[in-house]
């Protein structure tokens, strides 16, 4: 039986492998020379038991609405339920994407709002707030459509928005084809302590994105470097608990991070450029707090392989080590009383 965790199904998501699937190094001699394609991360996920998969359109070699329906039947064949995985929103992407999403399946259609990262709104050119503007009238616009495919738009807090700004989205667009992506560790690039904001966002949470970080110190702020499940800072069991109360038919997808680190410069002032006046003491005390029991020790050597060049091999074994890992620790979480429900 596909692996759950309570009622949450715990799947794969392509970026768990962003060397293997080609996603790093891409248009360098790096890439990845024979990257994963949808059908290799699929029956991926089928080997470990894993109860969905969240991948790209672009991954899915046959791409018409024969081949999603071919893709389709055999991850129903497998068990495995699909979330398909969109890039930054526009009018284009969401009109070809919600009705693939339709014809693969698939509930929800992850998107993100912006590409920017590190929560570095102060470089967002033309203001962060004009953005998240447009990008929630184009949402708008849009809902009729996904409501018509019966598809969960789900923007997801891709280092850029807070708390605040998704729950603002799913107000302001309304209705029941709007949710979350919660990336559970990418409130620490908005200076967000992750459980608490997992907690604000509640019920409006579709789709999670099990990911984990090691923390750095720097004279800047810090740095966020990829771990495996269990291993870094984010408390696992307690983001259980809040989706169990208030989210329990939401996906979790195993999505470990990029293979270089990301660094938040929280104690640059002009970081702090775009970001609400209400994030005073408290939320910077909570964040502080919280990361005050999860530092790395500074003599440690953060970098990952793909940061000191290591060659394919060590590249590959880093990132399949490191899910397999993750799964052990998933698995290990589950309630006594089911066994190992695979």
């Amino acid at each position: 039986m596909p692996m759950h965790i309570g009622r949450n199904p715990i799947g794969l998501a392509a970026y768990s492998f962003p060397w293997r699937c080609g996603f790093a190094g891409a248009g360098t001699p790096r890439v990845c020379p024979r990257p994963y394609d949808a059908h290799a991360l699929l029956e991926l996920a089928a080997y470990h038991n894993l109860a969905t998969i969240e991948i790209p359109l672009d991954i899915i070699k046959d791409r018409t609405p024969l081949g999603l329906k071919e893709f389709r039947k055999r991850a129903d064949s497998l068990g495995i339920r699909i979330v398909l995985d969109g890039a930054v929103i526009s009018h284009e992407m969401l009109n070809e994407l919600i009705p693939a999403a339709a014809t693969l399946g698939a509930p929800v259609l992850r998107v993100m709002l912006s590409g920017m990262l590190e929560g570095a709104r102060a470089t967002f050119s033309g203001g962060w707030e004009a953005h998240l503007n447009r990008q929630i009238a184009l949402l708008k616009q849009i809902r009729p459509l996904a409501e018509a495919h019966n598809v969960i738009i789900a923007p997801e807090n891709h280092q850029d928005l807070d708390s605040q700004d998704l729950i603002r989205i799913c107000d302001e667009v309304g209705g029941k084809h709007i949710g979350v992506t919660l990336d559970a560790v990418n409130p620490l690039a908005v200076a967000e302590e992750p459980i608490a904001f997992a907690q604000a966002l509640g019920s409006r949470i579709v789709n999670v994105h099990l990911k984990d970080y090691f923390v750095y110190l720097t004279t800047e702020g810090y740095r966020l470097v990829r771990s495996t499940l269990g291993h870094g800072m984010l408390d696992v069991p307690a983001l259980f608990a809040i989706l169990a109360e208030h989210a329990p038919t939401a996906t979790c997808n195993i999505e470990l991070a990029a293979i270089n680190a990301r660094h938040i410069r929280v104690l640059n002032p002009a970081w702090w450029q775009g970001y609400p006046r209400s994030y005073g003491l408290d939320t910077i005390t909570a964040l502080w707090q919280y990361l005050s029991g999860h530092v790395s020790p500074a003599a440690d050597d953060w970098r990952t392989p793909w940061e000191r060049d290591e060659d394919a091999i060590s590249l590959g074994a880093y990132e399949e080590s490191q899910f397999t890992h993750s799964v052990a620790y998933l698995r290990s979480l589950m309630p006594s009383h089911t066994g190992d429900r695979r």
